[in-house]
């Protein structure tokens, strides 16, 4: 958007060692409060003023809205990979996660007429169902550039994860499928790349040791990308166990190196792997994650079309696509309230 002239300003959190104020790629970032902090954080700095720099306001829901429509004065325009729901049980304690399941339909509501950006049809049917009646344009994750080469993959099965290491993700599922994999007589390993709290961390290799898989499963922690990249294109099969996804960014990722995915059948994730195409959708327990981890590997045929029908969806998906109808979405959301001049964009994330 900033090479086709336009002036994008971003709002986020602060976090250590990052200046308050800085210019890339021609976007300025501008860096307040921190993740409980950061919606006020924004209503100070931009209240009552927005208007008189920026044409559309882009108000990205992780969770908590900022609460634009109250006070931005121009066009909104809002961007929510998904909802929250079930996470809230998983991620927070009570009474916590109770008043976050409850109120969270309640302050979208907010938000119901305006016009608004997702990944996925499932977060879409999910705004439907609470209400949305404004336009909803899905608009799939573009991929960046793919480093790593293909190469001969090993001769017992390699799965991996990468994401979060967190109770939403339900990893715990993921250690148990691989024991109840090795129990059909294949030494299967898994690989975790992520990051997580250490107390989650240790849960996972005591129960891996109580499994007697502790030798099977490494954990990488948080990689660069082009390490991250070998990996995938290294295992036979990634693996995910989530609660729900927006879309799922690690799936196409994974695909462009023709590793299909097998992954419970959630929100989000049914949208980036199409069940027997691309990948596997299963049932979400562990026995019937560790029945197709067995199916795929034994089946080459099936591996073989996975794989290759995975690695030309995952060239569908392109930043330079993504950013066009993003901004074409932009323009849209401003041509609704009357706006004639070429949008300048304020976004908050």
């Amino acid at each position: 958007m900033v090479r086709q002239g336009d002036t994008v300003e971003w709002f986020s959190a602060a976090f250590p060692g990052a200046p308050k104020d800085e210019i890339l790629d021609g976007v300025r970032i501008l860096r307040s409060g921190r993740q409980w902090t950061v919606h006020w954080k924004a209503f100070r700095h931009y209240g009552g003023r927005l208007g008189s720099t920026f044409d559309v306001v882009v108000d990205e829901i992780n969770t908590i809205p900022f609460f634009t429509p109250l006070w931005a004065h121009i066009p909104t325009l809002v961007f929510i990979h998904q909802l929250a729901r079930e996470v809230w049980w998983y991620e927070s304690r009570f009474p916590i996660s109770a008043v976050g399941f409850i109120s969270e339909p309640w302050y979208l509501r907010l938000y119901r007429a305006l016009p608004v950006v997702t990944v996925s049809i499932s977060t879409e049917n999910d705004l439907r169902r609470l209400g949305f009646r404004g336009p909803i344009t899905v608009i799939p994750e573009g991929l960046e550039s793919i480093t790593g080469s293909r190469e001969e993959r090993p001769g017992t099965p390699v799965f991996l994860y990468v994401g979060r290491l967190a109770p939403s993700k339900r990893v715990l599922d993921l250690i148990v499928a691989l024991a109840e994999f090795n129990r059909f007589g294949v030494p299967g390993r898994l690989k975790l790349v992520g990051e997580g709290s250490a107390k989650y961390v240790e849960r996972l290799k005591r129960l891996a040791s109580e499994l007697e898989v502790a030798d099977k499963v490494e954990f990488l922690g948080r990689i660069p990308a082009r390490q991250k990249h070998q990996e995938m294109a290294n295992a036979h099969m990634l693996l995910l166990a989530s609660v729900r996804e927006g879309w799922g960014l690690v799936v196409t990722e994974a695909n462009a190196f023709g590793t299909p995915a097998i992954a419970y059948n959630v929100p989000g994730l049914r949208d980036s792997i199409r069940h027997e195409d691309t990948g596997l959708l299963v049932d979400p327990t562990p026995q019937h994650l560790a029945r197709a981890m067995f199916r795929l590997w034994q089946d080459p045929v099936l591996f073989s079309r996975l794989s290759e029908a995975a690695r030309k969806w995952s060239a569908t998906f392109t930043f330079d696509e993504t950013a066009s109808r993003f901004r074409d979405a932009l323009l849209a959301a401003h041509a609704r309230k009357g706006g004639h001049r070429p949008a300048d964009v304020q976004v908050r994330g």
